[in-house]
């Protein structure tokens, strides 16, 4: 897992191609430049996986060239061959960085020096791999894609996925998709490889930190309990989603606070509840109705309540405790 990276990106739509050109330039020059010799102003990036699509590893099936090199030189580089690759296709091998080393100071001794090894290369026979920049790549697209979702300014980070993905065949694809529902906060998704006749072969975890900033209900004072959410003590102001999902959007009421708020705090959907029909301490119509009775009594009643909710209230007259359901602001009801 990549746990080494950190994406921002505030679009609602694609990434801008110029910050994921970035990004790629900073993870490809992530090996210390400083451990390797320029040979004539250029260096290889070994990358961490390939594939071989012939007996050979060649030199440009796992080295990236960096610095100044001529295309008609790397050309000729690219084609070097080195150790033999896995006999069958499918088939992978793993060198680590000690014996990749080894590897090339016996394959190719003059520019094993100017060469950036990753800790590990896993070599595949055949087939494709997908690696880290373009996993991250495809979680940025999945996410951007549908912002519409989070229904808000977002940013992403904390990219967390394979360091790379072998598909076995030319006509596997690799698939992405949420592995629960869609909301502000940590992301969970899923890398599918599926074969030709769209069968999932391998699955891969991979996850995204979603920031998403919209203008959220704050107090201009400090809002006690059971005070009425006055709007003209309430502004607006940007704040991240991902820490209040469930603030509340302005809409809806009237309303009264069930917790007290300071000021610049987010106004939760549990801050506020309905301003109650019937307050406790009110006289109400307590009504008793059957299959071919309807009674009706004087009651207190014993809590708040709004309509279709259920309240205890007390029979003035025998003094017993009945839980009845609000009608309106003057009934309750006993079936």
């Amino acid at each position: 897992m990549r746990d080494d990276i950190s994406t921002r990106i505030i679009r609602t739509a694609k990434a801008p191609l110029a910050f994921l050109a970035v990004v790629a330039c900073v993870l490809a020059l992530a090996a210390p430049a400083g451990a390797v010799e320029l040979h004539q102003g250029w260096w290889l990036q070994i990358r961490n996986a390939a594939c071989a699509q012939g007996p050979k590893v060649l030199l440009g099936d796992i080295a990236l060239p960096r610095g100044e090199i001529a295309p008609a030189a790397w050309k000729v580089l690219a084609a070097r061959p080195l150790w033999t690759a896995p006999d069958r296709v499918g088939h992978q091998t793993a060198l680590s960085r000690e014996r990749l080393l080894e590897m090339l100071r016996f394959y190719a001794e003059d520019i094993a020096g100017a060469c950036a090894l990753p800790p590990q290369i896993v070599v595949q026979r055949g087939g494709t791999v997908i690696d880290g920049i373009d996993l991250n790549q495809r979680i940025v697209d999945f996410l951007t894609s549908r912002g519409t979702v989070f229904n808000g300014e977002i940013e992403l980070k904390d990219l967390h996925g394979p360091d790379y993905i072998f598909l076995p065949g030319d006509h596997d694809r690799l698939e992405i998709q949420a592995s629960g529902h869609l909301q502000p906060g940590r992301v969970n998704l899923m890398f599918e490889v599926k074969s030709m006749e769209g069968r999932a072969a391998r699955r891969y975890a991979a996850s995204a930190f979603v920031n998403v900033w919209r203008a959220l209900p704050v107090p201009t004072r400090p809002l006690n309990r059971l005070d009425a959410l006055n709007v003209s003590y309430v502004q607006f102001k940007r704040r991240n989603l991902a820490y209040f999902p469930d603030a509340w959007d302005g809409t809806g009421g009237p309303w009264r606070m069930s917790k007290s708020v300071g000021i610049d705090q987010v106004i939760r959907l549990s801050d506020i509840e309905p301003v109650p029909v019937i307050a406790k301490g009110d006289k109400v119509n307590l009504v008793f109705e059957g299959e071919n009775l309807r009674l009706q009594v004087k009651a207190e009643a014993l809590s708040d309540g709004g309509v279709g909710q259920k309240i205890q209230v007390r029979n003035l007259q025998s003094k017993r405790k009945i839980l009845a359901t609000v009608q309106d602001a003057e009934t309750v009801l006993v079936r």
